[in-house]
């Protein structure tokens, strides 16, 4: 069974009980697809540019076996909560590999679905030629609507 961490990026510094009510939402959210487990992580991770506690504090931990659809599905409620709660972005993690959603991400992007495939561990890596895989080096970016300098780091 694998393991995502999902964590919510607010546009602007937000109160811990703010950041733990939108996490609260999304995980809400997120337990409508079918076969997911979705919970407050549990132990200290640490993000690019983050606290140990502040990038704790608004991650979720989802576990299940991820299908095409199910990796859709999340996809989907990520792009429609961003947008309803007004939350910069999500970031999906597992290991190595990271992607950061935005409410203008466009859910039918190859690039998109390829690095979806990495995270949940689904499918398999791009061919040689295809595109590079989203994130590493300086951390993570937006498949589509990257800020640029406005990286909130």
């Amino acid at each position: 069974m694998s393991e995502v961490a999902v964590a919510i990026e607010p546009h602007t510094p937000v109160a811990a009980e703010r950041l733990d009510a939108l996490a609260g939402g999304l995980a809400d959210d997120l337990r409508t697809v079918r076969g997911l487990r979705v919970g407050h992580a549990g132990s200290t991770a640490v993000g690019p540019g983050k606290s140990p506690q502040a990038w704790e504090l608004g991650m979720l931990v989802v576990s299940g076996v991820f299908s095409a659809a199910t990796m859709g599905a999340i996809a989907q409620i990520a792009v429609a909560y961003i947008n309803r709660a007004n939350a910069r972005s999500i970031r999906l993690r597992s290991g190595e590999n990271e992607i950061e959603i935005t409410g203008s991400t466009r859910l039918d992007d190859p690039v998109l679905v390829a690095q979806l495939e990495k995270i949940f561990g689904t499918g398999s890596a791009p061919a040689s030629g295809a595109p590079a895989p989203l994130g590493g080096g300086d951390g993570p970016r937006a498949v589509e609507g990257d800020r640029g300098a406005d990286t909130g780091r």
